[in-house]
Order: structure tokens, then sequence, then C-alpha cells
């Protein structure tokens, strides 16, 4: 008995390699050089129409090449139109031939959804950079694959191509791309119909090996002029031509050759008049029985026709070139050539077609295949079919974090369904709403509100409310979203819904915005809990997410690390590569190593997290992980990157236009420019934050009170800090009360409050050395270095281990006395630096032009040795020119 081949890598791997070859392939050494030739150019484009030989020209030349290059092959298909899906089919491909693509942050894809392109296809290409080899990736059949999504894509892969990478496109029509520029560049090799179609000896060549003996010369050059050239064409009349050797007559082969007519039409019609009445019965039978089967395989087509040896029949239509193109070594799954499969659609009785597609749509089924089951209910038209199929593995789907291909599903089905079905709607409103498109999900929202009936099942109302818990929270109302997704966890009861998780996760991170700490801790337990008991990964690890970060906020930053460390042992590939639901497990540990002042550990997960999150099609997770990876690089003194990704970050806020994340970049913004010394800047940022939502988390209180403190307004800064504290211990925030008492600290030493000072310090070492909380202390920079110096008997390791990683900081800056002093000019400036102006700002306060204080900076930095406004306030204050 053969083995079924239902499994989805079994079917996916047959879209990546070198086609096989067959025994009728004519050598085309002037075409296979010239392709050759043009690999030393970035980009080659082979384009011609359907049967020119395109795919076996290329597969032919490359194939066994391998001393020269790798060839990574990639068969493109209508799925793969979607910008995620693209991406990770050419990471999938590449990593065919290079392994280590994948195993860094390099991966991405896959299958996105919707995050930026340029930043997408960067990370691809970084990744191929520092591969050793070189390699040459075949896009075959583009023309299916092509959108402007992708062509964007290919486009940014285009221009910045790594030395080592050629790419090789074939497609039956010219990709919409900047062709004419890089012809002129000469970056381009291109070969297009008039060089594809055969030539005259390449045509005798061919006929003679599938006939067995050479056809007289005038009939050669009779099927030329008819054909053209074109080899699909050549194809056809050899089958006819093949019938003919039983009359064993040259009249009866000039005959033949006299009414085969060219032209797409009449070759579709020579096929049905000629090829096709020549097969016996049964084999015309089968062809029309398995038409409408793309792919297929024996076990479906037996399945499709009632017999039980279409594997033999498959062998049989091969063998004699049916149209039947292999899809794998195997011979396994097989498609008909689309001219052919057309034919034979185009003679099917519709109620014949109707039937293949609704038994061939149970085959997958029942084989686990759901993304062919649903194409094939949407090939039959059956609506009820189509509903009940995808509310059958959509969560299934879902739960792996496979928001991409439900997307592609959605969209494969008609609009009418949408708006028959508020469940359809939602679930297309929330993967549009995870992909950052915004205005395209709205509609989808209020299509679903629309249908809601009372009488809906509750499934269904919990659905809508979980969609606006989502939209309460994105747009900065977490008191909504608690009331909507408390609604949702009712109706959706004891159900193993992903929606239910989902639920959770909502509710608790609102809870925690509108300062509910303790119930947000045992709402997102419970999603983790919930999600793990069920079998949703993707949903668990939404919730697990801001329950690390919860927490770490509770003091607990050993166990969040463990919890997000177990978790990403469970989500590794088959290589051992990070799977991409892992992606906020990532970030968030990322974040973590950030705080234990772990930096590289920090910046590889930051990375990791941020390319599988655009893999995932998750913004909001790129969004933080950006944010994250921003601050990280002001720390490391990387300032320009840190704002440049810093800005990526606001692009992904914008986009969806939610308040929530723009609060989240706005935040990040104030705090640097507040370690950059410009305080007033933070004070106005802060200012657009409160503009934004109605209500101060405690990140934003602590960043006013690090403002009053930059202004020297300790007092003030004490006064905002006071019911922080009794906040934190009420609700027991360990991990909250460090950052309150280092600021508390920092606010008595401003104050003079030496004592008072010390305690503070006091109260936060105790807190933070068991869970090695270090940034905390280490961000503020020399004045609670030296707070730090009076307070070792605390935790004296601890205690070391800070100052020590304030010189590694501080390192760079040199601590020499300086061969040349500022002048008095040049020390006005260090104040009003200190105190947070900005050039302009500086220049207006002491009547100079913005052009002069810039070059007054440069004086500074020359002569203090530093590089930036932060390394020159640091070191002016080593050496007291400023307090």
């Amino acid at each position: 008995m053969h083995s079924t081949p239902t499994s989805r890598h079994a079917l996916t791997s047959t879209k990546i390699g070198i086609p096989a070859s067959t025994a009728r392939t004519v050598a085309r050494p002037r075409l296979a050089g010239k392709l050759l030739e043009g690999l030393q150019r970035p980009l080659s484009v082979i384009t011609a129409p359907a049967g020119f030989g395109k795919t076996t020209l290329v597969a032919g030349a490359l194939r066994g090449r391998g001393e020269d290059f790798a060839v990574a092959w990639l068969s493109l298909d209508r799925k793969d139109r979607h910008l995620v899906s693209f991406v990770y089919q050419l990471a999938a491909a590449l990593q065919s031939v290079a392994p280590e693509i994948g195993r860094g942050p390099g991966l991405l894809i896959d299958r996105l959804q919707t995050p930026a392109t340029d930043a997408l296809v960067a990370a691809l290409i970084n990744e191929i950079a520092g591969i050793g080899k070189r390699i040459v990736l075949v896009l075959d059949d583009f023309h299916a694959a092509a959108s402007p999504e992708t062509l964007s894509a290919l486009t940014h892969l285009v221009e910045h191509l790594p030395e080592r990478l050629r790419l090789v496109v074939v497609s039956r029509a010219a990709p919409s791309l900047p062709l004419a520029r890089w012809r002129t560049q000469r970056r381009l090799s291109e070969i297009g119909p008039a060089e594809l179609r055969f030539s005259s000896g390449e045509a005798a060549l061919f006929l003679e090996q599938a006939l067995g003996f050479p056809l007289p010369e005038e009939l050669l050059r009779a099927l030329e002029q008819k054909t053209e050239g074109w080899i699909a064409g050549l194809q056809m009349a050899v089958l006819s031509l093949q019938h003919a050797q039983e009359e064993q007559t040259l009249d009866h082969f000039a005959q033949r050759v006299a009414s085969f007519s060219g032209g797409h039409r009449h070759v579709l019609d020579y096929l049905a008049d000629e090829v096709f009445s020549r097969q016996p019965p049964g084999v015309q039978h089968f062809l029309r029985q398995t038409s409408g089967l793309n792919p297929l395989c024996a076990p479906l087509c037996d399945a499709v026709t009632g017999r039980a040896d279409s594997r033999e029949m498959l062998a049989r239509l091969e063998q004699a070139n049916m149209f039947l193109l292999p899809l794998d070594e195997n011979r396994q799954w097989y498609r008909y050539h689309l001219l052919f499969a057309e034919f034979l659609r185009s003679g099917a009785d519709p109620a014949e077609l109707r039937r293949q597609h609704l038994c061939a749509s149970a085959w997958y089924e029942e084989n686990g295949l759901a993304e062919e089951a649903i194409r094939q209910a949407v090939a039959a038209g059956e609506h009820a079919l189509m509903v009940r199929l995808f509310r059958a593995f959509a969560d299934e789907v879902l739960a792996r974090g496979e928001q991409f291909k439900v997307r592609s599903w959605l969209d494969e089905l008609p609009d009418e369904l949408l708006r028959a079905h508020s469940d359809l709607a939602c679930y297309k409103a929330l993967t549009l709403y995870h992909g950052g498109q915004t205005a395209q999900a709205q509609p989808y929202v209020q299509l679903a509100r629309q249908l809601e009936r009372d009488d809906d099942p509750p499934k269904r109302r919990g659905m809508l409310a979980v969609i606006h818990a989502y939209i309460a929270l994105s747009w900065g109302d977490p008191r909504e979203a608690v009331v909507n997704a408390r609604h949702a966890i009712e109706w959706l009861g004891d159900s193993a819904s992903l929606f239910r998780v989902y639920a959770h996760s909502l509710l608790g991170q609102a809870l925690a915005l509108t300062g509910e700490r303790p119930a947000a801790v045992a709402i997102l337990s419970q999603g983790v809990e919930l999600g793990q008991r069920i079998g949703n990964p993707f949903m668990t690890i939404d919730a697990m997410g801001p329950l690390i970060q919860m927490l770490t906020a509770q003091g607990k930053l050993r166990e969040a690390r463990a919890l997000g460390r177990n978790a990403i042992r469970r989500h590794i590939d088959a290589k051992g590569s990070p799977a991409p639901l892992a992606a906020l497990l990532y970030i968030r540990l990322g974040i973590l190593d950030h705080e234990q002042n772990d930096l590289e550990a920090a910046r590889y997960r930051l990375l990791t997290g941020i390319e599988l999150s655009r893999q995932l099609g998750m913004v909001f997770y790129s969004l933080l992980g950006l944010r994250a990876l921003a601050r990280l690089l002001h720390v490391r003194g990387e300032r320009e990157a840190a704002w440049d990704t810093l800005a990526e970050a606001g692009e992904l806020a914008q986009r969806p236009q939610s308040a929530r994340r723009r609060r989240l970049i706005a935040q990040t913004v104030a705090e640097l420019q507040l370690r950059e010394g410009n305080a007033d800047g933070a004070a106005r940022t802060l200012d657009e934050i409160h503009a934004m939502v109605d209500y101060a988390g405690e990140e934003e209180e602590l960043l006013a009170a690090r403002i009053f403190l930059a202004r020297r307004q300790p007092v003030r800064a004490l006064k905002l800090l006071a019911p922080l504290e009794a906040k934190a211990r009420a609700d027991g925030f360990a991990g909250s009360l460090i950052a309150i008492h280092v600021l508390q600290a920092l606010c008595k030493k401003s104050a003079g409050e030496k004592a008072a000072a010390a305690r503070y310090a006091e109260a936060a070492i105790s807190l933070a050395a068991s869970g090695g909380y270090k940034r905390v202390f280490l961000d503020e920079g020399r004045a609670m270095a030296e707070l730090l110096e009076n307070v070792r008997h605390v935790d004296p390791a601890f205690v070391s281990g800070l100052l020590e990683s304030f010189r590694n900081d501080e390192e760079t800056l040199p601590t020499a006395a300086l061969h040349e002093n500022p002048s008095r000019m040049e020390r006005e400036i260090l104040k009003l630096l200190s105190a947070g102006l900005t050039n302009r700002q500086i220049g207006e306060k002491l009547g100079i032009t913005v052009s002069t204080t810039k070059w007054y900076m440069t004086q500074i930095f020359g002569k203090l040795n530093v590089r930036n406004r932060t390394q020159a306030l640091t070191r002016a204050r080593q050496l007291k020119l400023i307090e």
C-alpha cells in the first residue's frame, strides 16, 4: 500500500528545490551560457508566455553546478502575493541551501502580514550578507505572486542585493519593476520570448527525441513555422504525430502537420479534436474527472474517480508527456499544465466539475490540508461548506500564529459571506488589526456590529466583545476595554475558543493600565493556564508577555525570566531555530536582559523578537521590540541608531492610529530626551502623552518626577512619588518600589538630605539585589553612583558590581586633566546644556545664532574629548565644571 502524502510539510516542500528533470530535455548550451554569464549581474529576468520552456532552461543550466554556487529554487503561486508569505518563502528557499539562515535574528519569514516592506526585506538581506557561499535564488512563476507588496519587496531586494547572491526571476510577463533603470545601471540580464523559442536545430532534436526518428526537412520547417518555436505547441504536435506512426506513411505525417494550427485558441481546439479524442476512453474519463484538481496525487484521484489505479494512471500520463508535471522527486504530487487543465475543464460538465471540487474538498479536509479544502469549496461555489471549513480550521491555524494564512482564506471567500456572518467579519477585522491595517479593519467591525443579534450564539457574541475590547485598549480607553473583555469571558463560557484566551489577555492588560495590577496578574495567569490547557500557544504567549512584565514589576524578575525561557523551549522549529510564535517572548526576555545589564544578550533577543514579530504579522509586538531596542542602543551610546529605531517604531504606532501605541513611543521619546539633558523637550512630550489619554500610568508619573529632578525641583518630584510609593506597597509591587526609591534617593540628595537619600538607596538595594535589577540604578548616572558608594554594606557584592558597571559605562570618557580649559562662554553653554536647553534655546539665551551655538558645541566636544551631549555633561561634572 502506498503512503498518502497528507502532511503540510510534504506539500509545502514541493515549492522549494529545482524541478525534477525529464528524459526529453533538449540541451540549449547557448541560452544556458547566456544565463550563466548573466549571473555576473545582480538580476536575471526570464520572461515568456506559458510553454516556452523557461523553467526547463533555468533548471537545466543551474542543475549540477554545486562547485560554483548553491541554487535556492522557489516555485511561487498566487498564495504568495501577501508580503509575509512571500518573504517567508524566500527565507525557506534560501535556508534549503544555507541552513544558517534563520538561526539568528535575521530569519524573517515569515508569512507577515503587513510589516514595513523595506525593514522586512532588509533584515533578510542582512542575514544573507553573512553567508560565505555564492547563492543563486530562482523565483519561478513570479507572475503568480506579483502584487504591489511583493513587487516592492523584490525591488528593495534587488537594490540592496548582497554581492554573494544573484537573483533569477522567471515570469510569464515582465514584472512591474524599475527594469529600465537597472538596464542603464548594468544591473540586469534578460532572456525573452524571441530567444526562448526553439531554433530549427532545437526543434528538430526535440521532435526526433519525442518521435524516435527524424522528420523530413519540409515537415520540420512547416512545424517550426506553425509553432514559431513555441515549445508547448511542438509538444502538442508530437502527441498527434505519435498517433500517425500507426499509419506508417509520410503522407499521413504531412497531413497532420498541415492540419496543425497555431494560436492558443486553435491549439486548444486541436487538443480537443486530435489529442484528447485519440486517448482511450478510460484515459479521457480520468483526465476529465481530475481536471479540477490542483495539486493532485494518487489517493486524491482515487477518491474523486472511484478507481484504485490512479498511481499507475498518473505514471502513464507522465510517461506519455500528457502535460502532467511532477511537483516532487518522489512523484507523489502532480499538476496538469495550466493550458491543458483549462482545456479539460472547458469541455467538462459544470455539475461534474462541482462534484470534483466537493469530493476533493472532503478528501483534503480528511487529510488535514485545510487550505486546499477551502480552495476547493470556493471553486465549487458551496458557501455553506466554505463557512463550515473556515470555522473548523481557523482557530487551529491561528493558534499556531499563522495569521497570514487565515487572511488568505478570508480573501478567497466571497465578500457576501463576510457580510452574512458576523464571526467571519470578526476574524477579518482581527487579522487586519494585528497587521496594522486599521482603515481596512474598521468596515468589518461595523459590519459585525450590524449583524449582531440578541439570539446569536454565545461564542459569536463573545468574539465581537473581544474585538471591542481590543479596539478600546488600542484607542486608549482601558476602562471600556475591561467592560468588553469581561463580557467576552462571560459569553465564551468554557469554550475552547482562542478568543476566550485572548479576552483574558486583553482584560489583564487593561486592568494593569487602570491601576488594578494585582487583579491583572491573576487574570493574565488564568489566561496562560487556560491557553496551555486548551492548546492555544499563540494566545497563551499573548497573555504571557504582559504577565512577564507584571511579574518584573512585582519584583519577581527571576520568576519572569524562568517563565519566558521555559516557554521559548517549546517553540523551536525542526532545525532548532526559534518559531515565529516565540516573538513576544524574545522581546520580553530581551527587556529583562537589558534590566540585568546583559546588553549583548538583550540586543540578540530583541533583534530576534522583532524579526519574528514581522514574520508573525504582529505590528504591536514589533513596536514593543523596536521601542526596547531604541532604549538599548541609546544606553550603548548609539544615539543616531536609537532615534532611527524609535522613528521606525513611531511609524508603526501611527499606522494603526492607536493612542496606546503612540503613547508607548512618546514615553520612550521623553525618556531619551531626558537622558540627553533636554528636560524641556521631555516635558513637552509628556504633555503630548497626557493629551492622548485621560489617565496617567506609573511610567508617566516616574517620567514627570525625573523631569522635576532635572529642573532642580526635588520637592515637587517627591510629592509625585509619595502616592506611587503607597500604591506600590499596597499592591505588593516591589519592582516598582525599586524605581521609586531610586528617584526618592536622588531627590533627597539633590535637596541636601544625605541621610534620607541613603535610606532610600538602601531600601532600593535591598529590594533589587536578589532579582538582579541593575539598569534601574545605572540609567540614573553619576549621581546614583555617588550614593551607592555610601551604601555598600547593604549588599557588598551587588553594589560593587553596580559601581563596576558605572565605570564600564564611562570608560570611553577620559579622566586625565584637560589640555585646554573651556572658555567662559563654553562653560555658560555647558550650564544651559545641563538645564536641558536645545541649541536654539541656548542661542536665544546668550544672544547668538544657532550656527554659532553649534560651533561652540563642537569646540566643547573637542576640549572634553567626547562625542555627544550626554558624555559632555558627564565629563563636565567629573571635572567640576558644572554641578
